[in-house]
């Protein structure tokens, strides 16, 4: 059967609680086939330490290439880059929209990348930063890169949970990512348990979280005048669906911001958002999982600005954040409505957790020094 006719079925058919039963489905699929990988006896085995060994001799750092189907990239990580030194971007989006009917979105990718290398004029980079999920990558495109540079190329995954592994679960063809992970000299991943898997392969991998970009309008919040009590800012997702659902369910009154929310749109200019919200609500859950948590870039964003941030439990955010002092956590929807009911009425301490995670951020969490930290740790200078 054609995909679009497949598709066509499924967004008939699938709606309402026979689309939450769906989901609940292949999420709970997705996340028993995680859990098996996890428990293998090669997994189970200690990796060795990767060795600190630098990929260039104390080279200079002077020009990176990013390559990525931007979004998100261009506003908090590019700018963040260029307080390094010079950063030349590839944004695949326009080639990814843009491409032949016949055309796959590997191939177009592929094609904007050789566009590239064959007018180049730009200087010749230090390091290629090569972000893109696996259903973009393709032997084709790293031959591309490597016939026309020699410089360390890197990769970063921000999904490992989902995409590492080969699970076949969904037709988007995001996953294998392990595969992918071997054509590049050094590995950056936001997962901490993935770490391992990359180190059990022989890939070289760096544990780096996302970061946050501080604009220089933003300073440290310090008066209660919040024009929002509750929101969420992100584009509709079935796992966030159901959520959302189950507040309003209650009568719980939360603001929608985002694409696909009924009377939202997307939104321009998110910090003003999170700092005028008394009470951001994140949903950490690795997407389409309904239990799974991973970390996410509001998880630095939102707080980093400067305002309160009450997201799903993920264990891995005490690495980076004092819980009930600079965020707040939720392990299920009840808490969650439990803890909405407390702090609405406590404007005052929602701004003094603002403030604690704004103090946190500038400290550590910036993209800045995140990558500061990767290229003194892979033999870079400056």
């Amino acid at each position: 059967m054609a995909g679009w006719i497949k598709n066509l079925l499924r967004r008939c058919l699938l709606r309402g609680p026979l689309l939450e039963r769906w989901i609940a489905y292949k999420a709970r699929k997705l996340d028993r086939a995680y859990c098996v990988e996890l428990v293998r006896p090669a997994a189970m085995a200690v990796p060795a330490a990767t060795p600190k060994t630098s990929l260039v001799a104390a080279a200079p750092l002077r020009t990176i290439l990013f390559i990525a189907d931007c979004m998100w990239e261009l506003n908090d990580l590019v700018p963040e880059l260029r307080k390094i030194c010079t950063v030349q971007v590839l944004d695949l989006r326009p080639a990814l929209k843009q491409k032949l009917p016949a055309q796959t979105d590997r191939e177009a990718v592929a094609a904007a990348i050789r566009t590239l290398t064959a007018g180049q004029k730009n200087p010749v980079p230090d390091v290629i930063f090569f972000y893109a999920r696996p259903a973009l990558l393709s032997e084709e495109t790293f031959e591309i890169l490597r016939r026309s540079w020699h410089c360390p190329l890197f990769g970063m995954s921000l999904d490992d949970k989902i995409e590492f592994f080969p699970y076949g679960i969904f037709s988007s063809g995001n996953d294998n990512y392990q595969y992918w992970a071997g054509k590049f000299d050094l590995n950056l991943t936001n997962c901490l348990a993935a770490t391992a898997w990359y180190r059990q392969r022989g890939l070289p991998c760096i544990y780096s979280p996302q970061g946050v970009h501080l604009t220089d309008d933003l300073s440290l919040p310090t008066a209660v005048d919040f024009k929002y009590e509750f929101s969420f800012l992100g584009s509709i997702k079935p796992e966030r669906e159901i959520i959302i659902n189950e507040l309003l369910r209650f009568g719980i009154p939360i603001k929608l911001f985002g694409s696909g929310w009924p009377d939202s749109q997307w939104v321009d200019n998110p910090n003003a958002i999170y700092r005028g919200t008394q009470i951001n609500l994140g949903i950490g859950l690795a997407s389409p999982s309904l239990t799974l948590t991973t970390i996410k870039g509001r998880d630095f964003e939102c707080p980093g600005v400067g305002a309160c941030y009450l997201t799903t439990y993920n264990w891995e955010l005490v690495e980076h954040y004092e819980l009930g002092r600079e965020i707040l956590c939720y392990r299920s929807v009840e808490e969650l409505i439990e803890m909405y009911a407390f702090y609405r009425k406590r404007p005052e301490a929602c701004l003094k957790i603002a403030q604690a995670a704004w103090r946190r951020c500038v400290a550590e969490h910036t993209w800045e020094k995140r990558f500061r930290k990767i290229f003194q740790q892979t033999g870079f200078k400056g």
